[in-house]
């Protein structure tokens, strides 16, 4: 895990893909530029990252609804004041079998564009 300085809030990506994760970095990075970027390459990485901030804006995990409960890496995340955000094929799946609804946690459907991401960041305080 990584984490660049900054005084904009604190942003988790866990996303396996490293050109997916630097992407969304660079998205947060755009709209955020004092963001604080930790990224994680799977749910477990994600969850000893959350343990180690003080506080969250928005976490960008990919994994579906199932692997964050089995975790409880949402509870950790809500700890911190952040919010979560779900990507990746087993979100997608859950989301289009309607398993997991906005509500309770956002899913960035592929493909994204910087402005879905954007969209996400403005529905966050920042830092």
């Amino acid at each position: 895990m990584k984490a660049s300085t900054g005084t904009g809030g604190i942003y988790l990506i866990a996303v396996e893909d490293f050109v997916v994760a630097q992407d969304l970095s660079d998205t947060v990075r755009e709209a955020v530029p004092a963001a604080v970027i930790v990224t994680a390459p799977d749910c477990a990485a994600a969850l000893a990252a959350v343990a180690d901030q003080p506080q969250l804006a928005l976490a960008f995990v990919e994994a579906g609804p199932d692997r964050v409960a089995e975790l409880r890496l949402d509870e950790a995340i809500r700890a911190r004041g952040g919010r979560l955000v779900l990507l990746g094929g087993e979100a997608e799946d859950a989301w289009d079998s309607g398993a997991v609804t906005g509500r309770l946690w956002p899913v960035l459907i592929r493909p994204f564009s910087s402005q879905a991401v954007r969209r996400l960041l403005r529905a966050v305080p920042q830092g």
